[in-house]
């Protein structure tokens, strides 16, 4: 959306660059033409002129919306900074937990897929796991282990500040009998 933005930004300023002068230096001209317009616009018997105000007025407000929320908005962060690390600033990119998440869990017995996504916080990181497991596993075993991995992981071995851990379990389906 940063390319949108930078569009309407430039598309705006290009039109006032044009508007703006035309006002100020003809401005009886201007407020002449825009009286006749709104006057004609205002009148019951042209409907065609009301109809194209409220479309441009929707349409403006509805574009000058839009880039106010993607400027305000803020990005989402890639990166976590450790707390425990003295003498310096480090951070650690959200790809690397998610990684280290994937392949110490996929090691598991029973698990055949996991696919982390980390959600950085201020001083924290939420965890979401998404994970397929044997259609016969004991699931409240396996999700406990499973957070236990995940916690050491993110607070033993990387150093940072778990939050909230969600665990998604989906089952692989029953091998078919011939």
């Amino acid at each position: 959306m940063n390319v949108f933005n930078r569009a309407m930004t430039i598309l705006l300023f290009v039109t006032l660059m044009i508007v703006v002068p035309i006002v100020m230096i003809f401005p009886d001209t201007t407020a002449s033409f825009l009286q006749a317009f709104l006057s004609a616009a205002s009148s019951g018997l042209n409907v065609f002129y009301r109809v194209i105000l409220i479309v441009v007025g929707i349409i403006c407000f509805i574009i000058c919306g839009l880039v106010l929320y993607l400027e305000f908005r803020r990005p989402t962060r890639k990166r976590v900074k450790l707390e425990r690390i003295s003498g310096g600033d480090v951070e650690l990119a959200v790809e690397s937990i998610a990684q280290r998440l994937e392949y110490r869990i996929d090691q598991l017995a029973d698990v055949i897929k996991v696919v982390p996504k980390v959600k950085p916080r201020r001083k924290s990181v939420d965890v979401e796991l998404n994970l397929e497991t044997t259609p016969d596993v004991d699931v409240p075993t396996k999700t406990e282990e499973v957070c236990q991995v995940a916690r050491d992981v993110v607070e033993e071995r990387m150093g940072l500040k778990l939050r909230k851990i969600k665990v998604n379990v989906k089952h692989a389906p029953y091998p078919e009998i011939s």
